[in-house]
């Protein structure tokens, strides 16, 4: 009889270490499938997490085959059950390739995209082997207890020979085995349930994605109809989360999701992506107009204003729409197409929807390998720096030079600036980018200052996101300290931005450098959000009209100009092309200008410190 009730124990602990085991599955699941593949432009994943949940998942069978001793395993072979084994055998190899192939692709010896494509086979046979598992689990508990029973019930029927209170007692032990039954079954059912609904809004979550999806694939094809996937993400959202808390983000959350899950028909679904991320998965429809109803409504029911911190705020929410089967035909394809809608409408302007198209979903790859590639861009030293001279007006003299970043990759040539800057700063690359120009400009300052052009002044671009970062003066000092320069050798550009006043430590930032001595310039002024604040309450000492402003006569730069000189503001001209617009700079005593008319940015050998233009030959 104790042998029974060990037995049974331990079988119905196999049953929780495949829970555990499927949970763990569920993580890595959410690490490595489309469209959030490993270290994307988005939603970015690490190597490390990958690594950690795979080693979780290989203790799920370490653990199995740790309780299966020689006796157990005669056992299992005698009821046909030892599948168990085999099944745990195979776990431990997989999950060991796949910690080998994390260190080979560590080690440059295989790419990222042959890493994926062996995580999401590794991820695949896990899956398969959870669900296979439960069967011989299960026959070995059913079997074991129904052992158990009849071995109680025939010694209680031998005891009750004996003593009617033996009997009793047996009956309890029965009772109380049979309730602990039902509460491992009721434990078990809860976990399931977890593993499948988000905490916070009480709406399926991801991990129920993929089959909602395809079990909306099977209805549409049996009908012959069509259906639709809508990522919906939720604008701004980020800005509410910092200024009021996560605590009220999450009562935004959950406000939200109720609303969407609300607006669509009972027979739609709604799931929480992740974040501010949700995905409405719609039942089969004749008409796109039905679609474009649903969320247009979406939409409406987002936008109302909601009460947060006792006062009206309100939100948006972009939408991309992929329709089954044109815009994909599988669960994977659907996603993806319908997350690039969404950033296409988010492009647009917010607070709007899109239908999935091919061109928006190249421009969403091109993102996404961008993205990838930006993370070795440094190692493989595939940047590279450009100078254009900025010329003083009145003699035109060669006083600095403004440091422009290249990047050339060996796979799509030459990226400009414009395209991958702003892939950097939402990949959090931003950060150390803008570290290595800061120091390769500086040194070359620092050359051309021992050359003998002891007041040459290098203006160096920075992002606001660069601004935000507590330590981005006393990296700027360790690096003028390392070269031996003056703050004042180093101009700081800053492009006008709003979100430059709402930041605190950027603020903070900018007074600090101006204190170092560092002169701050206004970089694009006029094609922003022009607010006079910035002038009045930040420490800006240069203004950079825009080039755009740059045709001769141009009333804008005009103004600009008056208005600098008003405030005591030296004024830099970009985009000169033109002897007329020099000219019409002059006269209007603009300070300083650079642009074409002088000449084209180029590498540190090719630029001459020392040249003045001569008006002439201008």
């Amino acid at each position: 009889m104790v042998w029974s009730f060990f037995k049974v124990d331990k079988s119905s602990h196999f049953h929780q270490l495949n829970i555990r085991h499927f949970k763990h599955t569920l993580e890595l699941n959410a690490l490595i499938t489309i469209p959030k593949p490993i270290e994307s432009g988005h939603n970015l994943y690490s190597i490390d997490d990958v690594r950690e949940v795979i080693m979780k998942i290989r203790e799920q069978p370490k653990s199995c085959l740790n309780m299966v001793g020689f006796f157990e395993r005669f056992f299992m072979e005698a009821i046909n059950t030892d599948a168990i084994i085999s099944l745990c055998k195979k776990d431990l190899a997989i999950a060991n390739e796949a910690l080998r192939l994390i260190a080979q692709y560590e080690n440059q010896e295989i790419t990222l995209q042959e890493l994926q494509n062996e995580l999401v086979s590794a991820l695949s046979q896990f899956k398969q082997n959870s669900i296979l598992f439960e069967a011989p689990v299960q026959k070995t508990v059913e079997f074991v207890t129904h052992i158990t029973i009849l071995i109680i019930i025939v010694m209680s029927i031998l005891v009750l020979f004996f003593t009617h209170k033996i009997g009793t007692a047996v009956t309890a032990v029965l009772n109380k085995r049979s309730e602990a039954m039902k509460a491992l079954a009721k434990s078990e059912e809860r976990i399931k349930q977890l593993a499948y609904k988000d905490s916070l809004t009480g709406l399926p979550n991801r991990n129920l994605l993929e089959h909602t999806i395809e079990t909306a694939i099977a209805k549409a094809d049996r009908q012959a109809a069509q259906f639709a996937v809508m990522f919906v993400d939720l604008d701004r959202f980020k800005d509410i989360n910092d200024t009021l808390g996560h605590s009220v983000g999450d009562t935004l959350l959950v406000e939200m999701a109720k609303r969407i899950a609300h607006t669509v028909r009972e027979s739609d679904s709604v799931l929480r992506f992740g974040g501010d991320e949700f995905v409405a998965v719609t039942d089969c429809f004749d008409s796109i107009e039905t679609i474009d109803n649903i969320a247009h409504r979406i939409i409406e029911a987002v936008r109302k204003p909601i009460e947060l911190e006792s006062m009206q705020s309100y939100i948006t929410a972009s939408i991309g729409i992929a329709c089954y089967p044109q815009n994909g035909e599988d669960c994977n394809s659907l996603l993806k197409h319908a997350d690039a809608a969404m950033y296409q409408a988010k492009n647009a302007g917010k607070n709007q929807f899109q239908s999935y198209d091919m061109q928006s979903g190249s421009k969403l790859n091109r993102r996404l390998t961008l993205a990838a590639q930006l993370h070795q861009a440094i190692k493989f030293d595939e940047f590279s720096l450009v100078y254009q001279p900025i010329v003083h007006l009145p003699d035109n003299q060669t006083i600095g030079s403004e440091a422009l970043l290249r990047w050339t990759n060996s796979e799509n040539g030459v990226i400009g600036p414009d395209e991958f800057i702003p892939i950097a700063e939402n990949a959090g690359l931003i950060v150390d980018i803008g570290s290595w120009v800061l120091e390769q400009a500086c040194k070359q300052c620092k050359i051309w200052h021992d050359a003998g052009a002891k007041n040459h002044a290098m203006a160096i671009n920075v992002s606001t996101y660069q601004l935000k970062d507590k330590h981005f003066t006393k990296r700027l000092t360790d690096t003028l300290n390392k070269h031996a320069l003056s703050a004042e050798s180093v101009h700081i550009e800053i492009t006008e931005n709003s979100a430059i006043t709402e930041d605190k430590v950027s603020v903070q930032t900018l007074h600090e450098l101006s204190e170092l001595g560092a002169k701050l310039l206004l970089d694009d002024f006029g094609t922003g959000y022009s607010c006079l604040s910035y002038l009045q309450n930040l420490p800006f000492d240069v203004l950079k009209i825009d080039k755009s402003f740059m045709p001769a006569n141009n009333t804008i730069a005009s103004t600009i100009i008056a208005m600098g000189h008003e405030l005591n503001m030296e004024i830099i001209a970009e985009g000169i092309e033109t002897y007329q617009c020099y000219q019409f700079l002059r006269n209007l005593k603009c300070q300083y200008g650079q642009g074409y008319f002088f000449q084209k940015p180029v590498p540190a050998e090719q630029f001459d410190i020392f040249k003045k233009f001569i008006a002439t030959s201008l």
